[in-house]
């Protein structure tokens, strides 16, 4: 994964550059929580449509496990959006999860600039 943070926008990016293994993914997260905290940034930005390889575990484990952990470390609402290929969104059963007061939102987007949108609007 490369991670950047996006002054301009006020937020992380991170791009996973290829299909990872399980171990890769949590590495590539782990660059990420460190990145949220160093620059003390809740908005994010990740754009997995090159990692086609989506395991059954891993999408669960962030969304359940991973950013609920980063939210309480940063101490802030965190938003998250996904950029995923089409199909891989027409799959899952809802497009967002969390309740509109949730310090934790996260929503999945095909479009960049729809996402860049969602992270900006507060």
């Amino acid at each position: 994964m490369h991670v950047a943070f996006r002054p301009d926008l006020g937020h992380l990016t991170g791009r996973w550059l290829h299909s990872v293994t399980e171990a890769e993914l949590h590495e590539g997260y782990e660059a990420l929580r460190l990145a949220a905290l160093h620059y003390h940034c809740g908005h994010w930005l990740i754009d997995s449509r090159r990692r086609v390889n989506r395991s059954l575990e891993g999408p669960e484990w962030v969304i359940t496990r991973f950013l609920p952990e980063v939210q309480r470390a940063l101490g802030e609402p965190l938003r998250v959006c996904f950029l995923v290929l089409p199909d891989y969104l027409s799959s899952l059963p809802g497009a967002a999860a969390g309740r509109p007061d949730s310090p934790l939102q996260v929503a999945r987007f095909v479009d960049e600039g729809a996402a860049n949108a969602w992270l900006s609007a507060e």
